[in-house]
């Protein structure tokens, strides 16, 4: 049985405006929080997340549910992978939760493919550490500056030059759509399997939990004459665990550490990442081959809001860091130039492993810093290129929180032009602020002319039919109030009218409440009948004769429901031509008529 009492700690340990609000741009609106759906394409905000009760319910596309419910529906994982996710943010220890309910098959469907991928991280690792044609790999890395503890650190191995070694030895532990799924093989026209990595040093990729996903290979030796080009890395296809534009290398250890320095450290390679473990910084992350994506910075944004860019000192590496700024536009960021064009790798191996941390905790700029040399033109004492320049700068300046950061840049800036000096800059940068105070301004009245709808629960409960009303009343009350649930209980002629209601109330009958979990097990259509109860904005109290209230609400509802349906076989008997039958509904409809009197 899965620790039910676990699941509530975590999921009070954490806020779910924070966790939603870190990839969904909320605005406070009365009590509530409202943003734009992320589950369905929209312009005017309809998605909204209530504190106090900590669930969402989205007014356009009816999805409702707490943190865990957002987790996996965002991220597409199971309710217990949404657990473990909600727990590791909270730093709750969570060791391996059972997986529970139907989704749990997801899980069972990638264990194979970790599996296999755990059996060949392995297998390429003792081929380095253990065999004659490890040797020179292993020295080449050797004379790299990596020592058997970084080998053993990143798990690094070799794939063998030639032939199907892999294959062969899992071939037998695996079925046949697991070999050929897992991106670790090809298939010849033939049809014969070969390994998809051969000759290259390797590197395992592995997901925030640590387990192997895929794999990186490096070349190591000169390419013989003959063989056609091949990259410096290759990388695993894309796979049912793999999406290299999501995932971060090492970021399963250095998570750990950036939950004490509150930051990571963004770098282009994994050499670089490994050449600042070496140096001692283990806060360090690469993305896998590609350039960073807005699925990064969101998977970045889990674990730091403050990021250390760190890219390569030449051409290519200040073009990407200038490009990267743009998409970590939310987050906080610092950069570190490699000096003379180097990588950080490069910088080591002519350096010290303390120079270059120096190098990484001492010598950072700001993004402003970075855009103001970087934008620097060529032709800096052409006037028109230093009215270019200082009108691209002053709005980056003016958006500046720190009136004595926005002094210092002015300074600099004008330090850097012949013909401005620091009153002129001082001018254009005001009259940048002053712009954009006057946007805002004109933003804000077309926002009350035309204001985004706010939802509040009683806009919702109104579009109800009272007879769900009612019940969603009653439900509120017995989740709420134990006492109320037993006399309930305890009644032999009471049942919800309404099916989805009715299960709710058997989940409380058989447990005393409804919990993440017993939802994750339920229908749609029963989750959201649970947040739409939670609607409901009731006193704290229960006032006097409240419930025989309700109770006589409902019942009248029962009666004109039925009424109506009675109403309706009279109808269709009338329609069919049998006098009989639609004579004896219209008496039972006379009846009923009389008991609503």
């Amino acid at each position: 049985m899965v620790d039910k009492q676990l699941i509530s700690d975590i999921k009070n340990s954490v806020n779910i405006v924070d966790v939603i609000g870190e990839v969904v741009q909320l605005t406070k609106a009365g009590r509530n929080f409202l943003g734009l759906c992320p589950f369905h394409g929209e312009k005017t905000p309809s998605f909204n997340v209530v504190e106090d009760k900590q669930f969402y319910h989205c007014f356009g596309c009816g999805r409702s549910g707490d943190v865990f419910k957002f987790i996996e529906d965002y991220r597409g994982v199971s309710f217990m992978e949404a657990v473990q996710i909600i727990a590791e943010q909270a730093g709750i220890a969570v060791q391996s939760l059972p997986q529970v309910g139907a989704k749990s098959q997801v899980i069972d469907a990638k264990q194979p493919f970790y599996d296999i991928h755990e059996e060949a991280a392995k297998f390429y690792h003792a081929i380095l550490m253990t065999t004659k044609m490890g040797e020179e790999a292993r020295q080449y890395l050797f004379d790299r500056g990596l020592d058997d503890e970084v080998l053993r650190h990143f798990q690094i191995g070799l794939a063998p030059g030639e032939g199907n070694y892999l294959y062969k030895s899992v071939s037998g532990k695996f079925a046949e759509n697991i070999l050929t799924d897992s991106g670790l093989f090809h298939i010849s026209d033939l049809g014969t399997i070969y390994d998809a990595f051969q000759d290259r040093i390797m590197f395992p990729l592995t997901d925030d939990s640590g387990q192997v996903i895929a794999f990186s290979g490096r070349l190591w030796r000169e390419q013989e004459e003959g063989t056609g080009p091949q990259g410096k890395y290759k990388n695993s296809r894309s796979t049912i665990l793999f999406n290299k534009s999501y995932e971060l290398y090492h970021l399963d250890k250095a998570k750990q550490v950036a939950k004490k320095t509150h930051e990571l450290y963004l770098m282009e390679g994994f050499m670089d990442v490994i050449a600042a473990y070496r140096a001692g910084i283990e806060n360090a992350v690469a993305s896998m081959g590609t350039a960073l994506t807005r699925e990064h910075v969101k998977h970045l944004s889990r674990f730091t809001k403050k990021v250390i860019l760190t890219y390569d000192g030449d051409k290519a590496g200040r073009l990407a860091t200038a490009k990267a700024l743009d998409i970590l536009e939310k987050q906080t960021v610092e950069i570190v130039q490699i000096p003379d064009q180097m990588d950080p790798d490069e910088y080591l191996q002519k350096n010290s492993p303390q120079a270059l941390a120096d190098l990484l905790e001492k010598t950072r700029i700001s993004r402003i810093e970075f855009l103001m040399d970087y934008w620097k033109p060529d032709n800096i004492e052409n006037l028109q290129a230093q009215i270019e320049f200082v009108e691209k700068m002053a709005p980056l300046i003016a958006q500046t929180p720190s009136v004595t950061a926005q002094n210092t840049y002015i300074y600099k800036l004008s330090d850097l032009l012949s013909d401005f000096d620091y009153l002129q800059v001082e001018q254009i940068v005001n009259a940048s602020r002053l712009q954009m105070r006057q946007q805002r301004q004109k933003q804000g009245q077309e926002q009350e002319n035309n204001p985004s709808p706010v939802f509040h629960s009683g806009n919702l409960q109104r579009q109800l039919p009272q007879l769900i009303r009612a019940e969603n009343h009653l439900l509120h009350r017995m989740s709420h109030f134990p006492y109320i649930l037993n006399d309930y209980r305890l009644r032999t002629d009471f049942s919800f009218d309404t099916p989805a209601l009715q299960v709710l109330y058997q989940l409380l009958c058989q447990n005393g409440e409804v919990t993440s979990q017993d939802l994750s097990e339920q229908t749609e259509e029963v989750q959201r009948a649970w947040y739409r109860m939670l609607e409901e904005d009731l006193p704290d109290e229960i006032a006097e004769h409240e419930l025989e209230e309700v109770e006589e609400t409902r019942n009248r509802e029962l009666l004109r429901k039925e009424s109506q349906q009675i109403g309706k076989k009279v109808r269709e008997a009338s329609h069919s031509g049998d006098a009989d039958q639609a004579l004896l509904e219209l008496e039972r409809l006379i009846a009923q008529k009389r008991r609503m009197e």
